[in-house]
């Protein structure tokens, strides 16, 4: 049970500890400081003050993920966007639910298509090869009803494959982006709820 808010501050001060920059985490505890300051001001007793901030440990977590989406959010990158998740799921049980299986999906997604394009696209230039060996008379059997039909299958199924990896790619873009707003508006539902009285 805390006991005063020079305890609140430096639990919040040990959890953010290595997640936010020294001079932002410094101005977020100077925010907690004043939010402090005039509740008490206006009567409020520490207790109620604590109800309506929320355990320290709470607030960490909620400013530890939002800190980690909007870090996501201006740096694209795998690893960014891994640790928001993983900030997010610290949230709330729920979380593994409507946090991580949508994206474990998505990443299944995004694997298995390119996937099937570097198949298509290291596949059709065997198939045209083999094609050009089966109009020469080289290959003892024939997997083309025509070797000039191989030839233009094996180019098509090289350009699906080529459009496959380059369309992933942005796939892979587009959900980034989705993520991030659906992150962003996961952390809202869960901190926007008030502390019961």
């Amino acid at each position: 049970m805390l006991q005063n808010e020079q305890e609140y501050i430096r639990i919040l001060t040990d959890r953010l500890s290595g997640t936010l920059a020294v001079e932002d985490l410094e101005d977020l505890l100077s925010d907690y400081r004043e939010h402090f300051r005039i509740g008490k001001a206006n009567g409020r007793s520490e207790a109620e003050l604590f109800c309506s901030l929320g355990s320290p440990d709470e607030a960490a977590r909620e400013i530890r993920a939002t800190h980690l989406v909007k870090k996501a959010e201006h740096t694209c990158s795998c690893g960014n966007i891994f640790h928001a998740i993983a900030a997010t799921l610290g949230l709330g049980l729920f979380n593994l639910v409507f946090v991580l299986a949508p994206f474990l999906v998505l990443v299944v997604l995004l694997l298995v298509v390119f996937l099937v394009g570097v198949a298509f696209t290291v596949f059709g230039p065997a198939a045209f090869v083999y094609a050009i060996l089966q109009i020469l008379g080289s290959p003892s059997f024939s997997i083309w009803l025509s070797p000039v039909a191989g030839l233009f299958f094996s180019v098509g199924m090289t350009a699906i494959g080529i459009l496959l990896v380059i369309g992933d790619f942005y796939l892979a873009r587009f959900f980034y982006h989705m993520g991030i707003r659906y992150l962003k508006w996961n952390i809202h539902m869960i901190t926007g709820t008030g502390c019961a009285q």
